[in-house]
């Protein structure tokens, strides 16, 4: 247990003028020394630490802009650390580093009141060195960022979000900054990304776990009815009405009111819920009697709603009310490495829960599910895999035991099948193709789907013109020898194909 001392009076940046001084507490010595140089080379002061007591010291100091600190370390904990610093009024800007980039670890460092949070191992250190160089210069902006409390954080109900991409990092971080705080959230993201289970994270990582959290599909109650679903009713208020009846704001107490699909609310309805949002009180209808309202409200579309406000379908008033904070959900083709993860976890589902044979999944299907768009996002591959996992003949669901719903792009095989045609112009069909696609939204992955398509077979060739052999793959196409693992891992290539390898 860490006994908080004094509060530190030191004021970052104050004995670093020309450079940041950073605090690298890790018990790894090999990272420690990487980052080291790396800092230096920027003009950083680095002093090091490798365990939780020594790293509390050193910050109790205050000799530091800002520190990584690891959160699995000898002694309490890197978050425990983090905890008693902020609770003793440090003012070093803190960037948690951990290589178990889980939700929990993300949401519960940011709750902490951690600046910023990074996964090892480190794919680029450009991109640590950027973030240190962010935090010095929001540290002495503000030297007082102390805004997030410890708090409880029970388990989710409903559910846990997955994902350890860099996109879904992001919304962890989000949910961490906006649990501490009542301000409305517009979630927004394709159907089928989560974003219901997004506002149960930040209800029930928030101070209003205890409390209702109570859900409205706005597109799924008919327009006649929405009203009275909302605010509730008098008795007599319409005909049917034979009794008083509480609506979702008043049943949603202190708690969180989700209103799904907001983009489906009706124009007439729009004026009272965003006095509801302004005055935070209501009427029932057919009442007189005023409510206050005490839920926090978080709205999610899966429309572009500054599209609807140009066309009128939306109030501009309205939408700039419900995105206070907004946070976007990013469709699963954009966090392409978070499907081996996903999928795991549906056919463990499948076989806890239905019995389903099948507990694992091959590469070939693992990279079958990669290299697939999902249009309908975590939904259609939590169908899709639960549907293998009960259906596979074995214990392991190979890749033809997965049924992919794929539309060929219009033209498509006609450009990729023409004789003669040069490289550049079979590419400029194919995106042309794409950009075609009869009544499909505008693409806005063309230059990932692009990269996808090209690299795998690139990578192959490589390695079967290098016999299997990595290093002289790697020196072919250009790249470091452990982006082309990683690269290699990620497309789920199979290097038992290529003899020789290593």
């Amino acid at each position: 247990m860490i006994v908080p001392e004094k509060e530190s009076p030191f004021v970052p940046g104050e004995r670093a003028p020309n450079g940041a001084a950073v605090l690298i507490a890790d018990d790894d010595h090999a990272i420690r020394v990487v980052l080291r140089h790396r800092l230096e080379a920027e003009g950083c002061t680095v002093e090091e630490a490798s365990d939780s007591a020594s790293a509390l010291e050193l910050l109790r100091t205050g000799r530091f802009d800002v520190a990584l600190l690891d959160i699995i370390m000898p002694g309490s904990g890197g978050l425990e650390v983090l905890s008693a610093a902020k609770a003793e009024g440090v003012r070093t800007l803190i960037v948690v580093v951990t290589a178990a980039s889980t939700m929990s670890n993300a949401v519960e460092a940011m709750k902490r009141g951690a600046h910023d949070y990074l996964t090892k191992p480190f794919a680029n250190l450009d991109l640590v060195a950027a973030a240190v160089k962010r935090a010095v210069e929001i540290g002495r902006q503000a030297a007082d960022l102390d805004r997030i409390r410890e708090e409880v954080s029970p388990k989710l109900v409903g559910g846990e979000v997955i994902g350890r991409s860099p996109a879904m990092q992001e919304v962890y971080k989000l949910i961490g900054r906006v649990v501490t705080n009542d301000a409305t959230v517009l979630i927004s993201g394709e159907s089928g990304t989560g974003k219901e289970l997004i506002a149960r994270a930040i209800h029930f990582k928030s101070a209003r776990w205890r409390a209702p959290f109570v859900a409205v599909n706005c597109s799924a109650i008919p327009h006649g009815l929405l009203e009275s679903e909302l605010f509730g009713h008098e008795r007599g208020a319409f005909t049917g009405a034979s009794e008083r009846r509480a609506g979702k704001f008043e049943l949603a107490d202190s708690g969180t009111l989700f209103l799904d699909e907001i983009g489906d609310l009706p124009l007439e309805l729009q004026p009272k819920l965003l006095r509801a949002l302004q005055e935070r009180e209501f009427s029932r209808v057919g009442g007189t009697e005023v409510l206050r309202l005490e839920a926090r409200v978080i709205a999610a579309t899966n429309r572009d709603l500054e599209e609807a406000v140009r066309e009128r379908k939306f109030r501009e008033d309205l939408y700039f009310r419900l995105r206070v904070i907004p946070i976007r959900v990013p469709p699963l083709r954009e966090r392409r490495e978070d499907i081996p993860e996903l999928a795991e976890y549906f056919v463990a589902r499948a076989a806890r829960e239905m019995g389903a044979r099948a507990t694992a999944l091959s590469p070939r299907a693992t990279a079958a599910l990669k290299a697939y768009d999902w249009p309908g996002n975590v939904r259609e591959l939590e169908n899709t895999v639960m549907r293998a996992a009960l259906l596979a003949p074995g214990t392991t669901i190979q890749a033809d035991d997965i049924e992919l719903h794929r539309a060929a792009p219009p033209g498509a095989g006609r450009a990729a099948g023409r004789d003669g045609a040069e490289l550049k112009d079979l590419i400029a069909e194919r995106i042309a193709a794409w950009l075609d696609n009869p009544g499909g939204e505008e693409p806005r992955d063309l230059y990932e789907r692009m990269v996808a398509e090209l690299e795998r077979p690139l990578i192959e060739l490589a390695l079967k013109r290098a016999g299997g052999n990595q290093v002289k793959a790697a020196r072919m196409l250009g790249l470091n020898r452990n982006t082309l693992r990683k690269k290699i891992t990620d497309h789920g290539i199979m290097l038992a194909r290529y003899p020789g390898q290593s």
